[in-house]
């Protein structure tokens, strides 16, 4: 049960709004979930659940499964985040379909879920950007296993077999619910490729920092209110790719979902732009002091959350003013002090 009510005033600006409020309660809203995951070693892990006023369901990424054969159930550790985390809010929420999956990249930490809600729930359509990656080296797939990134492409194809699948990249407006303006902010038709970086750690090969690089990136709007879904991207590819493509004006927010699970630092540029007022970063207990965007972000002014902290965060909208839900009695970390307001 979400309990804990974070109720602060924040300031008059072009993107400030006020916390709902009793008064506005009744109006209609567009609730934005961030679950915690499930910590199995593996991975970090992203499930968001929304649910708009007309009653749709829509969610971004499917939290962490890794398919096992020697587990008793088929996946690791017997967990399965679609089926342990994801179905049993749904429940709650007296959902039987899912309108639709936003998929932002092909690691099992953001569609394992999926492996088991395809087979549970109706859903209505998959969309992703496309990205594939190939490459003859292998050396090329020592961050992520090649079968890790083909499973996902036989996920889509099922979906493709079924006229349930959309390809989407930056620049297209999604007209999927009337409730809701969705534009995809990268990655480019054209992809981004590998700027050649050389300070990356050796584990840090093109299966991963390139499927991350090239993650869904949305900007999704109800009324007033802006929430920013970067994905995985990592911080040099943020610097050498993102920033030098997109349209600073799309990336200002209000809610920022922390890219690459908020581990890695926020790019000065990337932090100047979007000015969020709130953050949330999906990251396990045993990492959520310890990452790096949130004194990044603090510098900012803006309130930083971790569901490691805080457990599931829920963003609850009105189109002019917003309320933040822990589930966890943890206080969000606050703005440095001298921190800009």
């Amino acid at each position: 049960m979400l309990h804990r009510n974070i109720s602060v005033l924040l300031r008059a600006a072009a993107l400030s709004v006020t916390f709902l409020t009793a008064a506005t309660a009744a109006q209609p809203t567009f609730s934005f979930q961030v679950l915690e995951i499930t910590d199995i070693q593996r991975g970090a892990g992203l499930a968001i659940v929304m649910r708009t006023p007309s009653g749709k369901t829509w969610l971004y990424d499917t939290g962490t499964a890794h398919p096992e054969k020697l587990s008793s159930d088929g996946w690791l550790a017997n967990f399965n985040a679609g089926r342990d985390l994801i179905a049993p809010l749904l429940k709650k929420q007296r959902v039987t379909s899912i309108d639709g999956v936003f998929m932002s990249h092909a690691h099992y930490d953001h569609f394992g879920g999926l492996l088991w809600l395809k087979d549970n729930f109706k859903i209505n359509q998959l969309i992703d950007c496309g990205y594939n990656f190939h490459s003859g080296d292998p050396a090329d797939y020592l961050g992520t296993n090649k079968d890790e990134l083909d499973h996902y492409t036989r996920v889509r194809e099922e979906f493709r077999a079924r006229g349930a699948y959309l390809c989407a990249t930056a620049g297209e407006t999604l007209k999927l619910d009337s409730d809701l303006k969705i534009e995809v902010i990268a990655p480019p038709k054209t992809y981004f490729t590998d700027p050649k970086i050389t300070t990356r750690p050796k584990n840090d090969t093109p299966s991963h920092f390139l499927v991350n690089a090239n993650s869904l990136a949305l900007r999704i709007q109800f009324g007033d209110i802006v929430f920013l879904l970067p994905g995985d991207i990592q911080t040099e590819d943020i610097e050498a790719s993102l920033m030098p493509f997109v349209d600073k004006s799309k990336l200002k927010c209000h809610i920022l979902v922390a890219p690459g699970h908020g581990i890695h630092p926020i790019p000065k540029a990337f932090g100047e732009a979007t000015r969020p007022e709130v953050s949330i970063a999906s990251v396990f207990p045993r990492y959520a002091r310890g990452i790096r965007s949130t004194k990044d972000l603090q510098a900012l002014g803006t309130r930083t959350y971790v569901t490691g902290l805080n457990g599931n965060v829920q963003v609850v909208t009105d189109g002019k003013t917003y309320q933040v839900t822990t589930e966890r009695e943890d206080a969000p970390t606050k703005p440095a002090p001298g921190a800009a307001k």
